[in-house]
Formats: structure tokens, sequence, C-alpha cells
């Protein structure tokens, strides 16, 4: 007895040292702070109004609005405009009364310069203070938009007569921290991971599959980690069998991303060809991911996605672990008017599925229980939504775990779908 209760009490010592540990950890990944870029007095009977913050010092990793003095705001829809081009649409309410704030707006792991935040609001009457808070951490703090030791800009490069980059690729600072999503998940701010691979000292000849099923797509960009690297070609083939070449003899510094290179029109992608190499260094690997971002309208009621695969879209994938349930969260973009039916495919591995939950943009959510079995290359479901189903989707959380004793390879390959 005596034992028990000596070996129970080091369990719970050595329990609250990790999770002191964890909570340190968790302090400093998340230690961003929240700065005021714009504070503006702004006519509520306005439907529109434009907030310029492009003189604001640094980049930022996303945005909140709040009511810093007056009567109620009632927003509709909030854009940033970034440095680089491109917009970000946050479209649901946001009503703020006198000192309450938005949540995250349009955040990421990685730095932005912002340009403009375009406000859409209910008419009202008054007067009120809107501010615009940036989410920054260190990295964000020292960029600047002049480009040198602080970040920025890389200058541009030229183009070939085949509109093929080359020489210096304009890039941005990113973080260190290897991307968390699996090929064919998008990430919170939409792009789509089509997949990764390191790098070594010779020269590296790479092939990274995407198939049809995944969608069109309009264009993609690079995430260069640990290495610069050297591209000897980038060449995208489609899947009617014609290539494009996007880049050759072009340098990526590490730990940047590139800006996005358009493709030629809405195209479904077969595969993405890559010869490239590293520069030695103490590393001695660099880590190369590759995003693609959905053609618009690819995800809407209205769009081409309905058009194939039976009128079924994925929305994500994620791998499950095998101990205990994950809570994996799958961030859907570019959904206007919401989805009609889900349903679940595994592939690898079989799962237990215990849970899907769909938090949609208008606040609502709805959970459907399971607690099932899921073979690997199985479908569970068609699940039909509720009466929400008209919302735009913000996420879906899912419940499972890779089955231990069951045939496969490693984890299990989580994807969900959604059809209009």
């Amino acid at each position: 007895m005596f034992r028990r209760l000596v070996v129970a009490l080091c369990v719970i010592v050595a329990t609250g040292v990790f999770v002191t540990a964890e909570a340190r950890k968790k302090k400093r990944y998340y230690g961003d702070d929240l700065v005021v870029i714009s504070e503006q007095d702004i006519d509520l009977s306005l439907d529109k109004y434009t907030i310029d913050v492009s003189k604001a010092k640094g980049a930022y990793k996303g945005i909140r609005v709040r009511n810093a003095d007056g009567p109620l705001f009632d927003l509709s829809r909030v854009q940033v405009v970034y440095g680089d081009g491109t917009v970000h649409n946050e479209d649901r309410q946001i009503d703020m009364y006198r000192g309450e704030r938005s949540r995250p707006i349009d955040e990421q792991s990685y730095s932005r310069f912002v340009d403009q935040v375009n406000i859409t609001q209910e008419p009202g009457r008054g007067r009120g203070r809107l501010q615009v808070l940036g989410i920054q951490d260190g990295e964000g703090r020292q960029m600047d938009r002049s480009g040198g030791t602080s970040g920025g800009f890389v200058p541009a490069r030229p183009s070939r007569p085949d509109g093929a980059l080359s020489g210096n690729m304009p890039v941005r600072p990113t973080t260190a921290t290897p991307s968390s999503a699996v090929p064919g998940q998008q990430t919170e701010g939409g792009d789509v991971l089509f997949g990764a691979q390191y790098v070594g000292f010779g020269v590296d000849r790479d092939v990274i599959r995407v198939g049809n099923e995944i969608g069109k797509f309009d264009r993609i960009r690079l995430r260069v980690l640990d290495n610069d690297i050297f591209i000897n070609e980038m060449k995208v083939v489609y899947a009617n069998g014609e290539a494009d070449a996007l880049a050759v003899n072009a340098d990526i510094p590490k730990n940047s991303r590139t800006n996005w290179i358009d493709l030629k029109g809405d195209r479904f992608i077969k595969e993405i060809q890559l010869v490239y190499r590293s520069r030695p260094s103490f590393s001695g690997q660099a880590r190369i991911e590759v995003f693609g971002q959905y053609a618009p309208g690819w995800l809407g009621p209205q769009g081409e996605g309905r058009k194939y695969n039976q009128g079924w879209v994925l929305l994500g994938a994620q791998t499950a672990g095998f101990v205990g349930f994950d809570k994996d969260v799958i961030p859907v973009g570019r959904n206007e008017g919401g989805f009609r039916r889900l349903r679940v495919t595994v592939k690898d591995r079989a799962i237990t599925l215990n849970e899907i939950r769909v938090v949609y943009s208008n606040g609502g959510e709805e959970t459907v229980p399971v607690r099932t079995k899921v073979e690997a290359g199985g479908t569970y479901g068609p699940v039909d939504l509720g009466d929400s189903r008209r919302q735009a989707i913000e996420r879906i959380e899912a419940k499972y775990r890779s089955r231990i004793f069951s045939a496969g390879k490693g984890s299990a390959i989580v994807e969900i779908w959604g059809q209009h």
C-alpha cells in the first residue's frame, strides 16, 4: 500500500512538471502582442469605408477589430488587403459594443504587411471609434517594407520569354517551423499543401503528385526552411498532359516563402516537378513545401467543384494518431452557401471515428456522434447536415484515431469531403 502511494505521488509530481513545461512552451509560442495599428473616428451611417494602415510599422500574423468608443458596430465583412496584393475577406457578422473586440481575422503562423482594411457594416446612427489591432510577434516587429536584413521584399527578378521566373524570386520571411498540414489539407489561410520534400547537398529531382480529386487551382507558391535553395527548374504538369515551366535558375533564401505564381488559368494539376539543390551549410538539408490556392468559386455552390467527383469537394485531410482520440480542426475556405452533406474517407489504415462537429461562419454549430470503425479505403457517410446547411462552414472538428491492430501502413489519412 505504501509503495502504491509513493508511485502515485511520483506520477503526480512528474505530471505537474510536464504540465508546467508545456505551459511555458505554449506561452512562448503564443506570446504574440496585440498592437494598435490604427484608430479612426467612424461615421456609423456609412455602409462602407477604408482604413489605410500601410504606414504601420512591422508585419502582422493577423488582425482584430475593436469598438474603442461609441454605440454598436454591426460589421458584415472585414476585408484585409496585404502588401503583396493578396486579399482576405472575413464574411461573418461581427457585433461589437463599446470595449468589445472581434476574434482573430486571417491569423497565420507567419507575418505579412497589411495595406488596407475595408469595412462593410449595417448603417446605424451616431459616431464611434474603431481600432485595428495587429497580431505581432518578434519577427514581425523587425520586418520592414524596404527589405534588407530586417526582412521584406527581395528585388524583382527578370522573366524569360516563356514566362518562367529566373534569378532572385520575390519572397517574404516566414517562421522556421514546418507546416503541420498533410497533403491535400487546407491551412487556415485557405492554402492547400501539395507536398513537402527535404533536399540534400547534391542535385535532387522530386515529383509531387497532386491529382484531379484535389480540385482546380489558379496559382501556387513555395516555402523554404532550414537552408537556401537553388531551383534549377520547377515545372507543373496539368491533367491534360500540358507542361508549364514556372521557374528556372532561381534562388530562394531559407525561412522564406515566395509570392504567388499564377498558373495558365484555373487548372487541374497532375504533378509538380522540381529539380533543385541546397547550398551547403551546417544543417546540410533544406525543406521545401509546395502550396496551391483553389480557383475562385471552386468550393462555392455554383462553382465547378460540384461538377466533378459526383459533386464531392475535398475540404481537408489529417493524419490520425494511435493513442487516444485526435481532435483535428479542418478550416474550410471559400465555401459561400455552405454544404448539404459530408462524408469521411480513410486511406492506409482503419480508424475509429468518434465525432464530427461542424462550426458555421454565423456562429452556429452541429455535432454528429458516430463511434464506428471505418476500414482503410472505406467511407463513412454521407451525413446530412441540418437547417444551418446553407450557411458557409468556418471549420470542421473531427475526433478519431488509427486502429492499432489493423492491417495497413503507418497512420491513417482521414479526408473530409463536402457536397452542395
